[in-house]
Order: C-alpha cells, then sequence, then structure tokens
C-alpha cells in the first residue's frame, strides 16, 4: 500500500498529472532492473510511464530514442490515454537539454507524450 501512496504522489505532484482521482483505483507497477526501461507503472488504463536510469552511458540518446517508441506503441496497443517518459539522471541538468532535442526529433513525439528529465532522488519512494 506504501508503494501505491508512493507512486500516486509520484504521478500527481512531481509530474503534474491531473488525472481524476477514481484513476487511482488501479495502479500497476513493473520494476525491470536489466531491461529497457526499469519501472514501468501503469495509471487506471488511461497512463502509461516508464522510467529510464541514467547510467551515464555514451548512448543515452539512442536508449532514450528506443524507450520512448516502446513506450508510445504500448500506449496506443493498449489504449492508454498518455504516455510520459521519465529519465532519472544524477545531473537531470546536465542531461535536460541533449534530451529534450532528441524527444523534439522524435517521429513519436505527440500531444499525448511528454518526456521529464528528473534527479534520481525523485522516484525513491517507489523504486526501492
Amino acid at each position: 500500500m506504501q508503494r501505491h501512496h508512493e507512486i500516486k504522489r509520484f504521478v500527481q505532484e512531481t509530474l503534474g498529472c491531473s488525472c481524476p482521482e477514481d484513476v487511482f483505483d488501479r495502479i500497476e507497477y513493473t520494476a525491470e532492473p536489466t531491461g529497457s526501461w526499469q519501472h514501468r507503472i501503469r495509471v487506471g488504463g488511461r497512463l502509461l510511464i516508464y522510467v529510464l536510469e541514467d547510467t551515464g552511458a555514451a548512448d543515452l540518446p539512442g536508449r532514450v530514442a528506443e524507450v520512448l517508441a516502446q513506450g508510445v506503441a504500448e500506449r496506443d496497443s493498449a489504449g492508454f490515454n498518455r504516455f510520459r517518459l521519465v529519465l532519472v539522471s544524477a545531473h537531470p541538468e546536465a542531461r535536460s537539454a541533449a534530451m529534450e532535442q532528441v524527444f523534439a526529433s522524435s517521429a513519436c513525439r505527440d500531444e499525448r507524450t511528454h518526456l521529464h528529465v528528473l534527479a534520481k532522488h525523485a522516484i525513491a519512494g517507489f523504486s526501492g
């Protein structure tokens, strides 16, 4: 139950989601530490969130583009309204501009897709 509360707080306060309260009755959380994304959150059948952790590798722009495409494909096939890709980094300020460029140039970018670059501590409440 604690993870549910922390995810709801993260989605509403950190990501700024204004979904109706009843959407938060059903939250599905999956951790996939070795996958293309490390955390997946599905909120009420409406919002899909992937969390990708920045490891400092040089291939980060390509990974972001790949995970973005994967998330949009899942959003569309599963009937979600929105997809948010969250990149967590030890240095979000340093990564933000480059990742915004990757996002802006992506063919997957649309009004239902968002990118957030956050400090790693932003997910501490539910990722441990």
